[in-house]
């Protein structure tokens, strides 16, 4: 083997241990929760000892960050193979709103938002960590979000503040969906069935939830001079 040969090769090791180690994280944090997701037990389940992770990535911290931007990649992959269909903005806003549910409402987001949440509060978390995750929400919406969202929004997507609303609006009714299902341990639809009347289907719902956005959007467009169809 030439030496050429040699370094493609340990860097296809390198690699091949880096997805290892990324997957079990989200495997283990998904089976056991976050706060009992150890070093130990990530190590067993990568197949490699917490000795090559630490030095392949340089610290938990790191490690933690690098789950985060590949999440955040895997959304950018998946966002970019969507399509936005319909000839009118609640057809297109109906599309928009099932492309995200496709990542808001898998346990890896959830995965996601678990290690967000503890570095974010972490005193002790360096400041290379708390700029990655700054840059982290604002590549989501600006890179990853915003222009599916423009697709669906027409011509109002001049207007950013209509974007941000549309965005946060149906991202915050799947998240609250999805870490109500995570808190009380429920399948998908139980939290709408339970507050509702036993009879209420979630995608229901979301269509009251689609219906209200698009009411605002027309009703703030065409006092901005937009024709909204």
């Amino acid at each position: 083997m030439t030496a050429q040969g040699g370094v493609a090769r340990r860097r296809r090791d390198r690699e091949g241990t880096r997805r290892r180690v990324l997957d079990a994280v989200v495997a283990t944090v998904l089976d056991v929760g976050y706060y009992k997701a150890s070093s130990n037990e990530i190590a067993r389940r990568a197949g490699v000892s917490w000795g090559s992770i630490d030095h392949l990535f340089g610290s938990r911290e790191q490690l933690m960050l690098d789950v985060v931007n590949d999440l955040g990649e895997q959304l950018e992959q998946r966002i970019a193979e969507a399509e936005i269909g319909g000839e009118t903005i609640e057809e297109r806003m109906s599309s928009l709103f099932d492309v995200l549910a496709t990542h808001y409402e898998q346990g890896k987001y959830l995965v996601q938002m678990q290690i967000l949440l503890d570095l974010s509060a972490n005193p002790k978390m360096s400041a290379h960590g708390r700029k990655e995750i700054r840059r982290n929400d604002d590549e989501e919406f600006d890179r990853v979000a915003r222009p599916l969202i423009a697709e669906a929004l027409g011509e109002l997507s001049a207007e950013r503040d209509l974007v941000v609303y549309a965005y946060q609006t149906m991202r915050g009714y799947l998240t609250s969906a999805a870490f109500a299902r995570l808190i009380a341990g429920m399948p998908n639809n139980a939290v709408v069935r339970i507050i509702g009347d036993g009879q209420t289907d979630e995608n229901v719902v979301r269509g009251l939830v689609v219906r209200g956005i698009v009411t605002t959007l027309r009703e703030v467009g065409r006092e901005r001079g937009y024709t909204v169809v």
